[in-house]
């Protein structure tokens, strides 16, 4: 065990009477603690009296030897330079059983040791005993040891539910996990938790995790509603049931899916991380064609766009476009743009406009790093795009039977 100590000057009825109480008081804690090493933080004036300290510890042990070294504080009454010349020290015997003897020094000096305390997690201790005029009574010590932990954990805590609330969900799971003696922290641990598998999609882990949390907000409740439901809907996607009623069920999660991935374009955007928010907007868009396409019996994410349903559909349309770009299994293969205008040809109205308002946007994804370019993303076009894209949700999904605003309500993240 490593023993950090700070020593100042000593208090005494007069100068001889001070050094005495210092030298017993500082030799009692360091009798008291048995350390393996001792380093001693002192000023010039104090650190002439660390052999009469060194000496009385040995008359108390049986003439034991006493490693120890010393660390010389230029200025005491300079708090950051005796903050930082602790806290290094502390820093690199981060892996040792450390306490930090705080008992005597300047002001300074103290508040200095026990901030390192805190900010380490160091127990700091003091040697109290009975007073007379403020003074020690010698026999009377006693060492009195403070844990600053709930402190700092406390700290941890706020930090954690500030990260929660930017979206940074992994940095809130790491400050958590050490703030051991906050009451709620395993709750708190479990919704975070939560969330961080949310915003990567994974609705099954999350709602393990939220199934069961208190709504300490009451956002928890109505997002584990939204989660029951989108979980139940894939169930039974694969229940076996009819193609009429299979497609009616896949929509539906697809809205789900869809509201949820414009929330976490958004939370990209908060964040400013703009290529990525751009790159799940890319998809929001591509999802919105999907579930349009559901109501003419055509599943362009799980299964494929068939030339033989296409001219089934589009009997009186020229199909010489779909035709093209049917390979020799008859599978049509179209981009973005081509399946908007497919539900122009299917009857959808404003539907090709719908990708002429956001065929800009679209190009800028094309040309960014994360697509087949290397062009920055600028943070102000996302933001624009991601409120175009949903106000074409509202519009192009509205005669759905679902409730969109209901849906994107519950579905955002609690702040907590």
């Amino acid at each position: 065990m490593l023993l950090l100590m700070t020593v100042g000057t000593g208090i005494g009825t007069d100068h001889e009477d001070s050094i005495k109480r210092l030298v017993e008081s500082c030799s009692y804690a360091i009798h008291s603690y048995h350390p393996d090493d001792v380093i001693f933080f002192c000023t010039k004036e104090s650190q002439e009296i660390l052999p009469l300290i060194i000496k009385e510890y040995a008359k108390k042990n049986g003439s034991a030897i006493l490693k120890n070294s010393n660390c010389l504080i230029s200025d005491p009454s300079d708090f950051t330079c005796c903050f930082e010349l602790i806290f290094e020290v502390a820093s690199l015997y981060s892996e040792e059983e450390i306490i930090i003897e705080a008992s005597t020094g300047t002001r300074e000096m103290i508040m200095a040791a026990e901030i390192v305390s805190f900010l380490n997690r160091i127990p700091v201790s003091h040697v109290t005993g009975d007073k007379i005029n403020g003074i020690i009574i010698s026999g009377s010590e006693r060492n009195k040891q403070m844990v600053l932990y709930a402190a700092y954990d406390r700290l941890q805590f706020h930090r954690a539910i500030d990260a929660f609330n930017l979206s940074q969900f992994g940095s809130s799971l790491r400050l958590i996990s050490n703030a051991v003696s906050i009451p709620d922290r395993d709750i708190y641990y479990g919704i975070f938790n939560g969330y961080w598998y949310w915003d990567r999609m994974n609705y099954a882990e999350a709602y393990r995790y939220l199934e069961h949390a208190p709504d300490i907000n009451i956002q928890i409740g109505l997002n584990r509603q939204f989660l029951r439901e989108l979980i139940y809907l894939d169930q039974l996607d694969d229940s076996g049931l009819d193609r009429k009623k299979m497609l009616k069920i896949r929509q539906k999660k697809y809205v789900y899916v869809l509201i949820d991935l414009l929330h976490n374009a958004r939370r990209r955007v908060d964040g400013e991380h703009y290529d990525d928010a751009l790159a799940r907007l890319y998809r929001v868009v591509e999802l919105i064609s999907q579930v349009l396409l559901l109501n003419y019996g055509i599943d362009d994410n799980e299964e494929k766009i068939r030339f033989s349903d296409l001219k089934k559909i589009l009997k009186r349309q020229d199909l010489s476009l779909y035709a093209r770009r049917a390979d020799r299994h008859g599978v049509v293969r179209i981009g973005l743009r081509s399946k908007f205008y497919l539900l122009e040809d299917l009857g959808l109205k404003g539907a090709g406009n719908w990708y002429s308002e956001l065929q800009q946007y679209i190009m800028a994804r094309n040309d960014s790093i994360l697509a087949h370019g290397i062009t920055p993303v600028q943070g102000e076009m996302v933001r624009v795009m991601w409120d175009n894209v949903r106000n074409i949700i509202k519009e192009a999904c509205s005669e759905i039977n679902e409730d969109l605003e209901v849906l994107y309500s519950s579905s955002d993240f609690p702040v907590l």
